[in-house]
Parts: C-alpha cells; sequence; structure tokens
C-alpha cells in the first residue's frame, strides 16, 4: 500500500512540476515582450501597463511558486528511500 501512494505521488508530482514550469516560463518571456520591452506598442495599438496586467502576476506568481512547492514535495515522497523495517 505505501508503494501504491508514492507510485501515485510520483505520477502526480511530475507533470505538476512540468506544466508550473511550462506556464511560468511563458508567462515570463509574454511580459517581457508585451510590457516591459514594448509598453506602448501591442497589435498596432498604444497600451500601456494596465492594472490588470499587475494583478494577475501578483496572483499568478504565488501560485507558480505554491505548485512547484507541492510538486517538490510529492517527488520528494515518491522518491525517498525506505527505512529498513526491523522485524525482531
Amino acid at each position: 500500500m505505501p508503494q501504491l501512494k508514492r507510485v501515485i505521488a510520483g505520477l502526480a508530482g511530475v507533470p505538476l512540476l512540468l506544466v508550473t514550469l511550462a506556464e511560468a516560463y511563458f508567462q515570463s518571456f509574454g511580459f517581457y515582450a508585451e510590457h516591459y520591452t514594448f509598453p506602448m506598442e501591442k497589435f498596432g495599438v498604444r497600451t500601456p501597463l494596465r492594472w490588470q496586467d499587475v494583478t494577475f502576476l501578483a496572483v499568478f506568481w504565488p501560485t507558480a511558486l505554491a505548485l512547484s512547492y507541492v510538486s517538490y514535495r510529492l517527488l520528494k515522497y515518491a522518491f525517498q528511500r525506505q527505512r529498513p523495517t526491523s522485524g525482531s
């Protein structure tokens, strides 16, 4: 039974980590390309950084960090070494 829990933790942790890292990469690249380097010109229209963009980033990054930590804990549990049981 503990082996099944470890397999499930591994199967849940790996995709969660990969999706979180990919989404964090795309969000950071998109913010840099769309607002930081060229904040006034997007899709042919002048658009400065809006409060919705800042709010989204303020919610996204703590959530991404929390999901990264959860996936780290799942993978740590999945790949931990079993302690030998002393059966006397």
